[in-house]
């Protein structure tokens, strides 16, 4: 029991005497006794207690202590237990409506009396806090940012916030009451159809207790509101359903903020894919082409158009134009020439990007007639420069008219057309560095070229008239041998042998220089007597595998892989440490593959690259000038591996795809 303080109200002191005695022996305290409502009003302001104790029937007017009662109870907030002997049932119909907390009879009881006014006082702490609860749950969901309807069970409002109200066009005091499907009025945003709420509410159970869904809310007066909604049963610990709680909210500023979050976050991804691709792109043709795809791809135009200055000429030529509309694609192919002075008149480093809005009614330019017959409609054009002249322009065409693009649909255009300098200019570099490198290739080939045939020359020469005044040398010996003796003939024995040995030297050297046999019968017979000769020569096995080819190869790529693999058995035979070599040969899409691998003592690249080796740099040399390429992979004693890609054809081949493919394996 918590002590608490009562003020009695009564004008029968025998009544006050006994039930403060009463009250003060069960552990109460007494503030003080009131005669009349004026005496009891003051009272509650002076001693605040905790409860009122009051006669019903005092001595005033007949309803003067109801009065009183009614007028505590609701200004001060204090629980009222009304004392009563035998009354009847209209004074208690009256007493009802100050809220009492209880009734105590004449004559008293002491226990009678402890329950009733720790009832009283118990009853009043809930109550309060009872409403202390509603008042913050009420001003929580007045003040909250989403709309929030409640029900009852049948489905009618208890509850509409002022954020729902502003939403539904609904009153509260108008929506109290009424069916929620006469408030909430809502409607699928694609079928403009009804939708049921508590349909929704009724439907397959989800993970958790909300169920959400989306729609249009067709408010009392006002244009529909795209929304999001939840729905949650109230219900007891046993799953009844009482009603239910619906909040929800508006979502048309977020919808736009997302759509232009989406096209900000497109645009950006746009302009990286622009410099990702057209930096990865070197070939002038494919830059421009990619330039067309990509502004119709993200400013969502008709038609797009490249035109650059013609070097030799004042005109501005289209040099590549790409469209999905067959109205337009009909154009693609033809050569327009726009004069010089049409882009320099609209365009500028002031005014880099411009808007024509209304083609079919722009100034009688024959340039602008082609757009018409198109029925183009809207035009953005976005110049190029080159520092600051103007080289070119990219134009955007829209086949339906605008009020004007956004801002940023041309910052974007802008954007795109700087990306396109960029890589025009790197294209142009490119198309340099390649012609330079061309012209560098053509002149290292030609003297291989030369190389090689003032070898035939020599290797011709040595075999057929040095070889051959050799021989006859080599007969007259043989005659004045026969025809000596003792001493002399001797010497001429040695002098024959000697000769001998010139011969068969001259004939290693004019193999050496360049076997005959590989302009006569081609690479394979070439190489299988290579290998037998080299294997004869140093002991080392050759486990050579090709395929069977069914042509002859242009002459520089079978005497590039000879070279190539004599250099690099040469170096197996004096570095590698081994008893057996493998070379292959394979041909594959226009490409001769060449490799020779061993399991020797290796070599590390990194230490040799610093000091050149003029067999492998002899071997890259001679892949690269046919447009192929070689390479070399080693690792102290492990081996080493040459790989040759020889081009059948008069295109070069490319190293990257060989590497790429190689870190894919």
């Amino acid at each position: 029991m918590v002590s608490a303080t009562a003020l009695l109200i009564t004008n029968d002191r025998t009544i006050a005497r006994d039930l403060r005695e009463r009250l003060v022996r069960l552990g109460y305290r007494v503030a003080g006794i009131a005669a009349s409502e004026e005496e009891a009003i003051q009272q509650v302001e002076l001693s605040k207690p905790d409860l009122i104790l009051t006669d019903i029937r005092i001595e005033a007017d007949r309803d003067g202590e109801i009065k009183t009662g009614n007028l505590i109870h609701s200004t001060y907030d204090l629980p009222i237990i009304y004392i009563t002997g035998s009354i009847g049932h209209k004074t208690i119909q009256r007493a009802r409506h100050t809220g009492p907390f209880g009734y105590i009879y004449i004559p008293f009881d002491d226990q009678q009396l402890l329950v009733t006014i720790e009832t009283a006082l118990t009853r009043h702490q809930l109550e309060r806090k009872l409403r202390e609860s509603r008042q913050w749950l009420n001003t929580t969901l007045t003040s909250i940012g989403e709309g929030v309807i409640a029900t009852d069970e049948e489905g009618r409002l208890r509850f509409i916030n002022p954020v729902a109200m502003q939403y539904t066009g609904w009153l509260h005091t108008e929506a109290i009451g009424r069916p929620l499907a006469e408030v909430f009025s809502f409607v699928d945003e694609d079928t403009q159809q009804p939708i049921d709420v508590f349909q929704i509410e009724d439907g397959p159970p989800q993970h958790a207790s909300k169920k959400g869904f989306e729609g249009v809310l067709l408010p009392r007066n006002g244009l529909p509101l795209p929304i999001e909604a939840n729905i949650t049963s109230i219900k007891d610990g046993k799953g009844t359903v009482y009603g239910m709680v619906l909040v929800f909210r508006d979502v048309t500023q977020q919808r736009a903020a997302m759509q232009e979050i989406k096209r900000q976050a497109n645009r950006a991804e746009a302009l990286m894919q622009v410099a990702s691709q057209l930096n990865s792109q070197l070939e002038l043709e494919t830059v421009l082409v990619t330039i067309c795809e990509i502004i119709n791809r993200t400013i969502k135009s008709a038609a797009a158009a490249v035109v650059l200055q013609d070097p030799h000429k004042e005109f501005f030529r289209v040099m590549a134009a790409m469209s999905q509309d067959p109205a337009l694609q009909a154009y693609r192919g033809d050569e327009f020439q726009i004069p010089k002075e049409v882009f320099q008149a609209l365009l500028s480093r002031e005014q880099p990007v411009v808007e024509i809005q209304d083609v079919q009614n722009a100034p009688n330019l024959p340039y602008f007639e082609v757009f018409r017959k198109a029925d183009i409609r809207t035009l953005a054009i976005a110049a190029v420069f080159h520092g600051d002249d103007l080289i070119g322009a990219l134009i955007s065409a829209f086949t339906h008219r605008l009020k004007g693009l956004p801002q940023d649909e041309l910052a974007l255009l802008r954007g795109l057309a700087d990306q396109a300098s960029s890589a025009l200019e790197n294209a142009e570099l490119f198309e340099q560095v390649r012609a330079g490198r061309e012209r560098q290739r053509k002149l290292a080939r030609s003297l291989v070229d030369v190389q090689e045939a003032e070898r035939r020359r020599i290797a011709k020469e040595l075999h057929d008239h040095l070889g051959q005044l050799l021989t006859g040398l080599q007969f007259m010996l043989e005659t004045a041998k026969n025809q000596a003796s003792g001493t002399q003939r001797a010497h001429l024995e040695e002098i024959q042998e000697s000769v001998s040995d010139v011969i068969r030297q001259v004939g290693e050297m004019s193999l050496n220089l360049r076997p005959s046999m590989l302009d006569d019968m081609g690479l394979l017979p070439t190489l299988r007597w290579h290998i037998d000769r080299y294997t004869s020569q140093t002991g080392i096995h050759v486990n050579f595998r090709c395929d069977q080819f069914s042509r002859r190869f242009p002459l520089e790529t079978e005497t590039a892989a000879y070279r190539i693999i004599q250099e690099a058995l040469t170096n197996v035979a004096r570095y590698a440490q081994v008893k057996e070599v493998f070379v292959g040969l394979v041909e594959q899409k226009e490409t001769l593959w060449v490799e020779v691998l061993d399991n020797g003592k290796g070599f590390d690249l990194a230490a040799l690259s610093d000091r050149p080796s003029s067999g492998l740099s002899g071997m890259r040399e001679r892949a690269s000038l046919i447009g192929g390429y070689l390479v070399v992979e080693s690792f102290i004693n492990q081996g080493t591996q040459i790989v040759a890609a020889l081009p059948i054809t008069e295109q070069p081949l490319e190293r990257r795809k060989y590497d790429r493919n190689r870190s894919a394996s």
